[in-house]
C-alpha cells in the first residue's frame, strides 16, 4: 500500500493495519527547526541546509531522508508565501537562536533594536513581528494600533471594504502552486495536503479592523456586524478557492483551511451558540464549496477544548480535525472517538506535547503511543501525530521513540 493510499483510506473512514503517519505535512503538525537539527543529528541523519518556511513558528520543511525514516505518508504543498509577506524564494543562510544554521527567504531580515530584539518589517516598512533577545527561538506579532477600531469607537469597517482588503491569489502564485502540486503528485507516492491558507474567520491580532479582545465583546454586542463580516470573509474565501482548486484539485488528497483556535484548556473561547449562530453558516458555505468542486477532505485546526462545537464544525461540513489537544477540558480521546469518530477524522493526538512527550521517558512516550492508536484507529478516521507541532526543548530521543512506536504498533514493521 502506497502512502497515498493509506492517507485516502484513513480520511474516507476505511480502517487499515497500516497506520497513516504525518510529520511536516501541515503547518500544524510540523517540527521547529532547531528540535528538527537536534533529532536528525541523533538519528545520524544527513539533513543539509533545512529551509524554515514558516518564519512565524520557524518549522523546517520535513524532506528527505526524515521522511523515510519515520515511514511519513503526507507532503505539504506550501503556499508561495506563508508569512509577513515574504515570498519563499531566493534562499539565504542565516543562524537561529540556538546557533544552528538555516536558510531562510531573501526578503528575511530581521534587525535589531536597542535592547536586543529582533525586530521584522514588512515591505511597507512597519513593524511586524519581534523575536525575544538573541536566543528566542519564535517570533511573536505586532499590534499596529493605527489598524485598530477602538472598542469604545462606533466605527465599524464595512463588509465589504473588509472582503476587499482580503488579497486574491496572484497569477504567479496559482501557476507555482500548480506546478508544485502536480511535480509532488506526478514524482512521489505521498498523499499531497494543500494549504490553502485564505480562510481569515477570525485573527489574534487585528480582524477587520479590530483587536482580538475587541472582536470577542463584538460577538455579544454586534452580531448581527459579525456574522456580516463572517459572511464577507466567506465569500473572499470561495473566490479564492475558485482559483485555488482551479490550479491543484487533482492533485490533492486534503486542504488544510484554518488554524484559527476556538478553545481554550478548559472551555471553549466563546459560547457555543454563538458559534452555531455566526460561524457555522459561513463555514458551511466555504466547506460546501470545496465537496462541490473536488475530491479533497477539509481540515481545520484548532488548539484547546472545543468538545462542545465538534458537532456544529460537522454539521458545516468539516471533515478533519486537528491537533485534538487531549489534555484540554472535555477532550478524552476514547469520548471523543465514540462520539464523533464516525464524521470526523483525527489528524493528531497520538502523544501529547505539553505533557508526555515533553516531560516523560522514551518507554511512557511508547506506552501512550499505543494507547491512543488503540483508540483512534478503529473504523479508520485517524493520522498519526502528536498534538500539534513539535517543539524545541523535547528530547530528541522522545521524538524519535514516538515515531518509531508509531512504526512498530502501528504497522507491525520494523524500524
Amino acid at each position: 500500500m502506497t502512502s497515498r493510499e493509506r492517507i485516502r483510506k484513513a480520511i474516507n473512514h476505511e480502517e487499515t493495519e497500516e497506520l497513516p503517519i504525518d510529520l511536516g505535512g501541515t503547518k500544524a503538525s510540523g517540527i521547529h527547526v532547531d528540535e528538527y537539527l537536534e533529532v536528525a543529528q541523533m538519528l545520524g541523519l544527513e539533513v543539509g541546509i533545512p529551509k524554515v518556511y514558516d518564519q512565524f513558528q520557524m518549522l523546517a520543511r520535513v524532506e528527505e531522508p526524515m521522511l523515510s525514516r519515520f515511514k511519513c505518508d503526507v507532503i505539504q504543498l506550501e503556499n508561495v508565501c506563508e508569512t509577513w509577506e515574504l515570498d519563499n524564494k531566493d534562499w539565504k543562510r542565516w543562524t537561529t537562536g540556538k546557533g544552528h544554521t538555516v536558510q531562510v527567504p531573501g526578503g528575511f531580515a530581521p534587525e535589531y533594536d536597542d535592547e536586543g530584539y529582533l525586530i521584522l518589517r514588512n515591505k511597507k516598512g512597519r513593524k511586524v513581528a519581534f523575536m525575544p533577545k538573541k536566543d528566542g527561538l519564535y517570533f511573536e506579532r505586532y499590534n499596529d494600533p493605527a489598524l485598530a477600531v477602538s472598542a469604545d469607537d462606533d466605527h465599524l469597517m464595512d463588509p465589504e471594504e473588509w472582503r476587499k482588503s482580503i488579497p486574491l491569489y496572484r497569477d504567479e502564485e496559482l501557476k507555482l502552486l500548480g506546478q508544485r502540486a502536480k511535480d509532488l503528485h506526478n514524482h512521489t507516492e505521498y498523499s499531497v495536503s494543500g494549504g490553502f491558507g485564505k480562510l481569515r474567520m477570525t485573527s489574534t491580532s487585528i480582524f477587520a479592523g479590530h483587536e482580538f479582545t475587541d472582536w470577542l465583546c463584538r460577538l455579544c454586542t454586534d452580531p448581527e456586524y459579525v456574522y456580516e463580516i463572517l459572511e464577507a470573509t466567506a465569500d473572499r474565501a470561495i473566490e479564492n478557492l475558485k482559483l485555488y482548486l482551479e490550479a491543484v484539485e487533482p492533485y490533492i488528497d486534503t486542504i488544510f483551511m484554518s488554524t484559527t483556535d476556538y478553545g481554550t484548556q478548559d472551555r471553549e473561547l466563546f459560547h457555543p451558540d454563538i458559534f452555531r449562530d455566526l460561524y457555522l453558516p459561513n463555514l458551511k458555505k466555504v466547506n460546501d464549496y470545496v465537496h462541490s468542486h473536488s475530491h479533497a477532505k477539509t481540515m481545520y485546526h484548532s488548539c484547546g477544548s472545543i468538545r462542545n462545537i465538534l458537532g456544529y464544525m460537522i454539521e458545516a461540513g468539516v471533515d478533519i480535525i486537528n491537533p485534538v489537544q487531549t489534555t484540554a477540558a472535555g477532550m478524552d480521546p476514547a469520548a471523543l472517538k465514540e462520539e464523533f469518530g464516525k464524521d470526523l477524522v483525527f489528524w493528531g493526538g497520538g502523544a501529547d506535547t505539553q505533557t508526555t512527550l515533553q516531560f516523560g521517558t522514551p518507554e511512557e512516550v511508547r506506552a501512550q503511543v499505543r494507547e491512543r492508536i488503540d483508540i483512534f484507529r478503529k473504523g479508520g478516521g485517524f493520522v498519526f501525530n502528536p498534538v500539534h507541532n513539535i517543539q524545541y526543548g523535547v528530547r530528541p530521543e522522545n521524538v524519535i521513540a514516538m515515531y518509531d512506536e508509531a512504526i512498530r504498533y502501528g504497522r507491525r514493521e520494523d524500524v
